[in-house]
């Protein structure tokens, strides 16, 4: 595997990078790969992103669903789990270029499809968990992935031609791999504050400054939530995200592309991709620069914060309500490559 390639992978995101070092490990240890995304309620394949060829023989465009699951009962089986990170990455094949939009886990949406749970309304990350084939909830394709596809469309007319899930603790795996990460931190990030009534969550103090990773360290601050929003929770993924793509194209020698690929290879991904993808993402590879790559998050007036009732918790919650017009129109622009 190329540093070229390894780049462009680690930039596109944790979930994506994951699923192509899955794609070559099919190649070894052939592992069954997920059902096609189908749209809601039977009416069709998933919508054409566009119709002009794209290089490497390629779709003009390509909208990925990137999913990093976390089940602290173990994980890595995909049974359970919520989607505690949500990206939607388009990949532009014209004008070879990427974006990443993260989608806030508490922003609250309807449901569908699940009425006959008394399931109407929920946090997004917990369509995931409602799809998940444990809960036997959800009777469409892709399991939690399907569910949370259908539930973007339905509220906001967003429907992805391809996604993939990973599970948090293959990507700690990935970071032990590389040696572990350097993460400079502007602010300290106290991960141990305990809510009213809760036990601590223990999950270490940062002090502003420069740290060394592990895996599980990683892991821990990329989870803190107490005393923080979704929104700082989404900050910090990217900051271990940001530094384990700086470490894996260091170029002082002291990461090796084969120690890379043997952590991939552990991971295990849930995904709609063929091992054929792979070729056209390697040709891809070669016509995009760092400059064509960009992050960004919902505009913050998308949504609001507020309490709303959860009829499956019998009790309020916090979460982020969207103005569906807005949050659609924001979507839209971007599937159409008009915004960022």
């Amino acid at each position: 595997m190329s540093k070229k390639l390894i780049s462009i992978l680690a930039i596109l995101g944790i979930p994506l990078l994951l699923v192509f070092g899955g794609l070559i490990a099919y190649g070894v240890y052939h592992r069954a790969f997920s059902a096609k995304l189908a749209l809601p309620g039977g009416a069709g394949s998933r919508p054409v992103t566009g119709d002009v060829p794209g290089l490497c023989n390629g779709p003009s465009t390509m909208t990925i669903l990137a999913i990093g699951e976390d089940y602290r009962g173990g994980g890595g089986d995909y049974l359970y789990g919520l989607a505690d990170v949500i990206r939607i990455v388009r990949i532009d094949f014209t004008k070879p270029s990427v974006s990443v939009l993260s989608i806030p886990r508490d922003l609250w949406v309807h449901i569908p499809g699940l009425s006959d749970r008394n399931i109407d309304v929920g946090k997004i990350n917990q369509a995931y968990f409602y799809g998940a084939p444990a809960m036997g909830y959800y009777k469409g394709p892709a399991g939690g992935a399907g569910l949370l596809a259908d539930t973007l469309y339905d509220n906001f007319g967003l429907f992805p031609d391809h996604y993939v899930a990973v599970s948090m603790q293959a990507t700690q795996k990935l970071i032990d791999a590389v040696g572990g990460i350097d993460v400079t931190l502007s602010k300290p990030v106290d991960g141990n504050a305990q809510l009213p009534g809760a036990e601590p969550e223990n999950l270490g103090f940062y002090s502003a400054g420069t740290h060394h990773f592990d895996g599980a360290t990683a892991l821990k601050f990329a989870r803190i939530r107490y005393g923080y929003s979704d929104l700082d929770r989404i900050d910090n993924q990217s900051i271990v995200l940001k530094a384990l793509f700086e470490r894996m194209t260091t170029q002082d020698g002291t990461v090796n592309p084969a120690d890379i690929l043997g952590g991939l290879l552990e991971a295990n991904v849930l995904t709609d991709f063929a091992p054929s993808d792979m070729l056209m993402f390697s040709c891809l590879a070669k016509y995009i620069d760092y400059s064509d790559i960009k992050f960004i998050t919902l505009p913050s007036d998308t949504f609001s914060a507020s309490t709303v009732f959860s009829p499956v918790q019998k009790d309020y919650v916090f979460a982020y309500v969207p103005d569906t017009t807005k949050v659609t129109d924001v979507i839209r622009t971007f599937q159409e490559g008009i915004w960022p």
